[in-house]
């Protein structure tokens, strides 16, 4: 009886160190597992945290680059009606132009443009000014010139604000200060903004 009790002892014992084995080894295993899922967390973690600063910084980057977009195109607008105020100003000091000052331009336009035969479109705002007595001096000094003196006033404009158009067979001037205005804006645009905005 001593004999079997030892063996049951002995294989106790035996089980008792490979349950002990068996629990080392699987406390082991999951404290590995445990290690990977805790680094692969962490790795993804970061991953999100680098993805959303990335994000977060191109969105930040996109919203200050359209406000600056957005405010020069308003100091463009701003300029482009500073600019506009301009000329229309440049339009409005011609047609309040003193009267004589006024006829004695337009006398001069038309001697320097004309051959003397064309027909004359002039503004509707100019009825009073470009009278038939300017017309007569225009053409009396156009024969002087060796020029034909047949200029004629055929008809009144409400498409034109100030000045003449000049037609004939061939050829049309447009003598009009609203053209001649935006003609010039043309040219000169570039160095009135760099005068007013220093550019």
């Amino acid at each position: 009886m001593q004999g079997i009790t030892r063996i049951k002892e002995k294989i106790m014992e035996e089980a008792e160190k490979e349950k002990a084995r068996i629990l080392s080894e699987a406390e082991k295993k999951a404290e590995e597992i445990f290690e990977k899922a805790k680094k692969r967390a962490e790795e993804i973690e970061h991953n999100l945290l680098e993805k959303a600063k990335k994000q977060a910084e191109e969105e930040k980057r996109k919203i200050i680059s359209m406000a600056e977009l957005e405010e020069k195109k308003r100091l463009l607008q701003a300029k482009q009606e500073i600019i506009d105020l301009v000329f229309k100003e440049a339009e409005n000091k011609i047609r309040q132009m003193e009267e004589e000052r006024y006829k004695n331009l337009v006398f001069k336009m038309l001697v320097e443009s004309a051959e003397g035969d064309e027909e004359l479109i002039i503004a509707e705002n100019d009825r009073s000014r470009i009278t038939e007595d300017l017309l007569k001096k225009v053409n009396e000094e156009l024969v002087k010139k060796g020029r034909k003196g047949n200029l004629k006033i055929v008809s009144f404009s409400k498409d034109i604000t100030g000045g003449f158009i000049l037609r004939s067979k061939n050829v049309e001037i447009n003598g009009s200060f609203d053209y001649l205005v935006s003609i010039k804006r043309e040219e000169l645009e570039t160095e009135i903004a760099r005068i007013l905005f220093e550019e």
